[in-house]
């Protein structure tokens, strides 16, 4: 014994599945921008923080080079302070 399904009928006797299809067939257009404007959006998004890491890495590595920088700087006038001190104990009379 094989059973039938009928399509369900909303109140009024349509047949609810045509109604949704239809519906759905109007919707899909917009549903398809929509997303694919979100995806869009979502891909900038992604974009922009991927800018934004980039970004302060470079300021990361900067600050660090300039730190460096500083360090040898110190170094080189502890290193030249200490060698003119030397240098005019031995010339000094």
């Amino acid at each position: 014994m094989t059973m039938q399904t009928r399509p369900a009928y909303a109140s009024d006797g349509t047949p609810i599945v045509p109604r949704y299809t239809e519906h759905a067939e109007r919707v899909a257009p917009a549903a398809m921008r929509e997303r694919e404007r979100a995806a869009a959006d979502a891909a900038a998004g992604l974009a922009r923080l991927e800018q934004i890491a980039a970004q302060q890495e470079f300021d990361t590595a900067k600050a660090r080079l300039e730190a460096a920088r500083e360090q040898v700087n110190a170094a080189d006038t502890a290193h030249l302070t200490v060698w003119v001190r030397h240098w005019q104990h031995r010339v000094a009379p």
